[in-house]
C-alpha cells in the first residue's frame, strides 16, 4: 500500500517584481509593496513548515526577469536552507520569465533542492526515508518561449508510486495570455498521472478533479488584474484519493470595487459612507491597493464647481497613513447615473433615439472586448496593458457611449 504524501504546489513567485506606477504611495507603504513578493515567499515557507509537508513544488517563474537579481537568488537560497533543516525537499522548474538562457549570477542551492535543467521532460524521484514514494516529472524553458506542446513527453513509469507532473504552460484555447507549452485537458488525462501542478496563469483555478489538474496562481498579486487573495495549494495524495486546501500567502491585495453613492447628498454623507465601507474591507486583514468606482452623482456644489475627484482621493488616502491594514485608493472613478436622461432620449423618434435603442440590443461587453483585443495583444503594448476586468470593460463602454452622445447632442445645439 502506498504511503500518504503531502506537498505544496506553488508557481509564479516573480520575486523582486518592480511594482512600477505606485510612486504616490508614502515611502513606508511603497517599501511594503516592493518587498511583498519576498514576504509572500517567506509566508509560503512558513506554511510548508507548519503543515509538515514532504516537499514543495515551484512550477516556473521564480524570478520576474531572466536577469535574476542576486538579492532574489540569495533570499531563495536562505529559504531553501530553512526547508532543509526541516527535511523538506524542493522540486523546481524555470518558466518563460526566468528561463535557463538568461543572464544571471549562479547561486548554489542546498542538497534538498532538485531542479529540472532541461527543456525535455525528465523525472526526479522522491524518497521518504529509504522508500521511493513519488516520481516528479517536469522541464524548464531554455529560452523565452516554448511554443510546442509538451504533454506527450510526460510518460509515467510502471512503478507503484505517485506520479506528479509539473507543467508551466497554458490551454491551447487560451486567448488572455501568451500561449506557451500549449495543452488540452484531454492530453493531460491520457498521461495517467496522479496530479498535475500547473504554472504560468496567475489566477487560481482547478481544471479537473479526477485527476486533480490545478493552477495555484501566483503567491502575490502585482497589479489590478491580479486581484483578490493569492497563495498556494496544500495537496495530500493517498491510496484512495486526494485532498486540496488553499493556503494564503499574499501580503498586499489588489481590489477593484464599486460603491453606490446615489443617496449621498452632502460630502459629509459621502465621507461617512466610504469610511464605513473601508472599515468592513479593513477587517479582511491585509493592506489593499484599491481601484474604486463611485456609482452615482457625488456632491459637488453645482454644475460650475470644479471636479473634486482627485482631491477626494488624496484626502481619503491621507487618512490611511499609519494604519496597519491600510487601504490606498490608487485610482478613483465616478460613474454618473445617466439613466433617466438616457431613457427619455431612447424613446425619441430622432437619430439619437434610434442609436440608443440599437446599442441596447448589442452585447456591449463582448463588443468592447473585440475592440480592445488589438491593444491587449499588440506585441509592443501587451506587456504594459495586462487586460481589463469585466467592470473596467463596462466602464469603457459606458464612457464611450456618453462621449458619443455628448458629441451628437452638441452638434444639434
Amino acid at each position: 500500500m502506498k504511503e500518504t504524501i503531502k506537498f505544496i504546489h506553488s508557481a509564479d513567485l516573480h520575486l523582486d517584481s518592480p511594482f512600477q506606477g505606485f510612486f504616490d504611495l508614502p515611502e513606508e507603504m511603497l517599501a511594503q509593496v516592493r518587498d511583498s513578493t519576498f514576504q509572500a515567499f517567506d509566508r509560503l515557507i512558513q506554511q510548508a513548515i507548519q503543515h509538515e509537508v514532504d516537499f514543495v513544488l515551484i512550477v516556473g517563474d521564480l524570478f520576474d526577469q531572466d536577469g535574476r537579481s542576486l538579492k532574489a537568488q540569495v533570499r531563495l537560497r536562505k529559504a531553501f536552507e530553512k526547508l532543509h533543516e526541516y527535511g523538506i525537499d524542493v522540486f523546481l522548474s524555470h518558466g518563460n520569465h526566468d528561463h535557463l538562457g538568461g543572464s544571471f549570477y549562479s547561486v548554489e542551492f542546498p542538497d534538498n533542492v532538485h531542479i529540472f535543467n532541461e527543456e525535455t521532460v525528465t523525472s526526479i524521484p522522491y524518497y521518504k526515508g529509504e522508500e521511493k514514494c513519488a516520481e516528479i516529472y517536469g522541464f524548464s524553458y531554455e529560452k523565452r518561449a516554448v511554443t510546442e506542446p509538451k504533454a506527450e513527453e510526460f510518460i509515467p513509469s510502471s512503478e507503484d508510486v505517485y506520479h506528479i507532473g509539473m507543467l508551466h504552460g497554458s490551454l491551447a484555447t487560451n486567448t488572455d495570455h501568451d500561449v506557451y507549452a500549449p495543452f488540452r485537458i484531454e492530453d493531460l488525462y491520457s498521461r495517467g498521472l496522479d496530479y498535475w501542478a500547473l504554472g504560468h496563469i496567475h489566477k487560481r483555478q482547478q481544471l479537473s478533479e479526477y485527476p486533480p489538474i490545478l493552477y495555484s496562481g501566483n503567491i502575490q498579486g502585482r497589479h489590478r488584474n491580479e486581484d483578490g487573495e493569492k497563495g498556494c495549494n496544500l495537496v495530500e495524495l493517498t491510496e484512495t484519493g486526494h485532498s486540496l486546501q488553499f493556503l494564503p500567502t499574499g501580503m498586499i491585495r489588489f481590489e477593484t470595487r464599486s460603491i453606490d453613492v446615489n443617496g449621498c447628498e452632502t460630502l459629509k454623507e459621502l465621507e461617512q459612507k466610504l469610511y464605513d465601507w473601508k472599515e468592513e474591507l479593513r477587517k479582511e486583514s491585509a493592506p489593499v491597493l484599491l481601484h474604486l468606482t463611485l456609482k452615482g452623482d457625488i456632491p459637488s456644489g453645482g454644475e460650475e464647481a470644479p471636479d473634486i475627484k482627485e482631491e477626494l482621493r488624496q484626502i481619503w488616502n491621507e487618512q490611511e497613513e499609519g494604519q496597519e491594514n491600510w487601504i490606498w485608493i490608487h485610482k478613483l472613478n465616478v460613474m454618473k447615473d445617466k439613466g433617466m436622461e438616457r431613457n427619455q432620449l431612447a424613446q425619441g423618434s430622432h437619430f439619437v433615439g434610434e442609436l440608443l435603442r440599437t446599442m441596447e440590443e448589442v452585447e456591449e461587453v463582448e463588443e468592447v472586448e473585440e475592440d480592445l483585443r488589438e491593444l491587449t495583444q499588440h506585441h509592443a503594448l501587451r506587456k504594459y496593458v495586462q487586460g481589463f476586468s469585466e467592470e473596467e470593460k463596462e466602464e469603457i463602454t459606458k464612457h464611450a457611449e456618453d462621449l458619443l452622445l455628448r458629441e451628437l447632442l452638441k452638434e444639434g445645439d
